[in-house]
């Protein structure tokens, strides 16, 4: 049996979340699989209408009080069952495991937990977690690089650097593609990007990208899915930049009207950068946008040139650089023939990553 522990897990929204529970789904066919996760009484009732294989257990309260009560609960659970393994979706999830729980603990490691300074004051935190780690599993080369830092000079867990992989996509109904088609506001091209809505993904850029190309008469249209704290800026700029008949806010997207969007678009848009510490880890949706054969524009930062492979299923700039994602994004809707064989290598390589082929050689890891 699998005891997974997470911080991140549906019903919230997130990259991390959209991970854990790819894995939870895969491992199931293969080992029984409980997850101890945070969540309120709503996470409760959206486990109880799940068609979930696993199963679930709710933990909430006060910050501290709540990781020490589910490390405790997972000391017991796996002194009265036959646990192979716990993974942990972060570091955080294992601070309070106990060091001689005597099973092994596999952490996934994704970025922006890591901060760049090992000096920070969560360093010592963060080493300690991690010397109770058998495994961990660095999403690119990028978070390696972050993790490294904070790992022994000798001995220490084994580290391997593994991309994300994605889930097969809901499926999708005629109402999904009727409130997909109504999303698009205009003509032209159609860019999406899906994504949480924080700074640092730039999609601030990607909106004035978008201006900069209808300047030029070229004819663009954007749906923007997604929720966070960076809406209303992001609002703000499309109105002042007179491109509210050219740009829509979709709002959080899932199930089958996610797989709707993503077949219903030409593009896949997310120019991320770096903003302090903070970056794209790797940028799954870039995987789940080639899955519909749409290429991607990423911006160089972080894990994202591992998730997009340039010039090949897409391509990576630099996402400070307004004219360098205007040239790329015009070369992408000039060269049709180019794009759609990005297209293609973009579909080829989220085959390799489907959960399905990938869940064995993860857990052969431990």
């Amino acid at each position: 049996m699998i005891l997974m522990s997470a911080q991140a897990f549906p019903p919230r929204s997130g990259g991390i979340q959209t991970l854990m529970e790819g894995f939870a789904r895969a491992a199931a066919k293969h080992e029984d699989i409980v997850v101890y996760a945070d969540g309120d009484r709503k996470a409760v009732a959206y486990d109880q209408k799940s068609d979930a294989p696993y199963t679930v257990r709710r933990f909430s309260g006060l910050k501290q009080w709540r990781r020490r009560n589910k490390a405790s609960a997972i000391t017991r659970f796996c002194q009265n069952n036959s646990v192979s393994r716990i993974v942990c979706d972060s570091w955080k999830s294992a601070e309070f495991l106990s060091p001689d729980i005597g099973v092994p603990v596999l952490i996934y490691a994704h970025g922006n937990e890591f901060p760049k300074d090992p000096n920070s004051s969560k360093a010592q935190r963060i080493m300690r977690s991690l010397e109770k780690a058998d495994y961990i599993i660095s999403v690119s080369s990028q978070t390696a690089l972050r993790v490294q830092a904070y790992l022994p000079l000798s001995g220490g867990p084994e580290l391997h650097v593994r991309p994300n992989p994605v889930s097969e996509p809901d499926p999708v109904s005629e109402a999904d593609t009727a409130f997909a088609e109504s999303l698009w506001p205009k003509d032209g091209t159609r860019l999406l990007a899906l994504c949480r809505l924080v700074d640092w993904k730039g999609i601030d850029t990607a909106i004035t990208a978008l201006r900069q190309l209808t300047l030029k008469d070229i004819k663009a249209q954007m749906v923007i899915a997604g929720i966070g704290p960076d809406l209303s800026r992001l609002k703000e700029i499309v109105e002042a930049s007179d491109l509210s008949g050219r740009v829509t806010f979709a709002g959080r997207v899932e199930g089958g009207r996610k797989s709707a969007l993503f077949a219903s678009a030409d593009l896949y848009l997310q120019p991320g950068r770096q903003i302090g510490d903070q970056c794209e880890g790797f940028g799954i949706t870039y995987i789940e946008a080639g899955l519909y054969r749409l290429p991607s524009l990423s911006g160089k930062a972080g894990g994202a040139p591992d998730a997009v492979l340039h010039d090949i299923t897409g391509l990576v700039v630099d996402g400070e650089n307004l004219d360098e994602v205007v040239i790329a994004l015009q070369g992408l809707i000039d060269e049709p023939d180019r794009a759609s064989h990005m297209g293609d290598a973009a579909y080829a390589q989220a085959q390799t990553l489907l959960w399905d082929r990938q869940i064995k050689e993860v857990l052969a890891l431990s």
